[in-house]
C-alpha cells in the first residue's frame, strides 16, 4: 500500500493546481483507491495527523508559497487563482493561518519551507506491517467493501489509548499468531500498562530502598551522612550509618563498644548499640 500512496502523492503533486475534487478523481482513476482508503490508511500510520483532504490541502500551500517565494514579481492574486483559491484574501487568510505570516511577509523573507510529504514519508518508513495487511486486503478485494473493524481498532489504539503505530502493529502481529481479535487483545493490553505503570507509580525508588536498607530516616538525613562522610549515597554502609547516628567517632571506638557490652547482633533484630550505652561507655572510660 505504501508503493501506492506514492503514487497518489506523486499524481497530487503533479495536479496540484486542479481543484480538490479533480486531484481526488485523478488519484482514484490511477490507483484504483478512493479517498477513503486512503484516509484510512493515514490516519493509522500516522496516528490521526493526517487525512487526503488536510495532506492536499497543506500541499497546494506548499507549492503556492514556493511559488510566490521564487517568482516575487508574479502577482498574489494570480498565484491566488492558479491553485484553486476563489481570490486573493481567501488565499492570504489560508497562508496567515498556516504559516503565521502573510504572503507579503514570506515573500520578503524567504524562509525555508517546510515538506510536508517528507513528513509524511517518514511515517511511510515504519508501515512495512500495515502494508501486508492491505495486500492481504487488496488481493481478495477487501479494500472499500470491508467494514474496517480492524482499522477502527488500529485508530482507536492510536487516538485513545496512546500506542504508537509500531506497538500496535507487534500487538496485531502477536493477535494472528494467537488467534485472540485484534480489538481485544489491544485493550487488554492496555489494561497491563495501566497496572504496571500504577505498580510502578508506587514502587518504592532505588534510593527509597537504600534508605530502608540502612535504616535511614529522612532525605534530611541521607544528605546530612554524604555531607559528613563526604561521598555519593550509595557508597555509605551500614556501620557508617550507625556510627554516624549514635555519634561514634571512629569505627575503632565502635570496636570497643560492642567488646565492652559483648553485644550479639542478628541481621533483622534491632541494632544492639544505643545512644545511652555510647555515653556510658564514654563516662566509664574518661581519661
Amino acid at each position: 500500500m505504501s508503493k501506492v500512496l506514492d503514487t497518489a502523492l506523486t499524481i497530487i503533486d503533479r495536479d496540484i493546481r486542479l481543484k480538490h475534487s479533480e486531484i481526488v478523481r485523478k488519484v482514484y482513476a490511477e490507483t484504483g483507491y478512493c479517498d477513503q482508503d486512503y484516509n484510512k490508511y493515514l490516519a493509522v500510520i500516522s496516528s490521526g495527523s493526517f487525512t487526503l483532504r488536510d495532506y492536499i490541502r497543506k500541499r497546494k500551500l506548499f507549492f503556492a508559497v514556493g511559488d510566490l517565494i521564487s517568482n516575487p514579481e508574479k502577482p498574489l492574486a494570480e498565484i491566488a487563482l492558479e491553485y484553486g483559491y476563489s481570490d486573493q484574501s481567501a488565499f492570504t487568510r489560508a497562508v496567515t493561518k498556516e504559516y503565521g505570516k502573510t504572503p507579503s511577509e514570506l515573500r520578503r523573507e524567504k524562509p525555508q519551507i517546510p515538506d510536508n510529504r517528507e513528513v509524511l514519508d517518514s511515517f511511510l518508513a515504519s508501515s512495512s506491517r500495515l502494508d501486508a495487511i492491505f495486500d492481504k486486503m487488496d488481493s481478495q478485494n477487501y479494500m472499500s467493501t470491508s467494514d474496517w473493524h480492524y482499522f477502527e481498532d488500529f485508530i482507536y489504539a492510536t487516538d485513545e489509548l496512546g500506542f504508537d503505530t509500531s506497538t500496535c502493529c507487534l500487538i496485531s502481529e502477536l493477535s494472528e499468531k494467537l488467534s485472540i481479535p485484534f480489538g481485544y487483545l489491544l485493550q487488554k493490553c492496555f489494561e497491563m500498562a495501566i497496572m504496571c505503570e500504577q505498580e510502578d507509580r508506587n514502587a518504592p525508588d532505588e534510593i527509597d530502598i537504600f534508605m530502608m536498607e540502612l535504616g535511614i530516616e529522612s532525605g534530611d538525613e541521607l544528605d546530612a551522612l554524604c555531607l559528613h562522610y563526604d561521598c555519593k549515597w550509595y557508597e555509605l554502609t551500614f556501620v557508617q550509618v550507625k556510627m554516624y547516628q549514635l555519634g561514634i567517632r571512629s569505627e575503632e571506638e565502635l570496636d570497643r563498644i560492642w567488646k565492652y557490652y559483648d553485644c550479639k547482633w542478628m541481621l533483622g533484630d534491632p541494632y544492639p548499640v544505643t545512644r545511652e550505652m555510647v555515653q556510658d561507655y564514654r563516662n566509664n572510660h574518661k581519661k
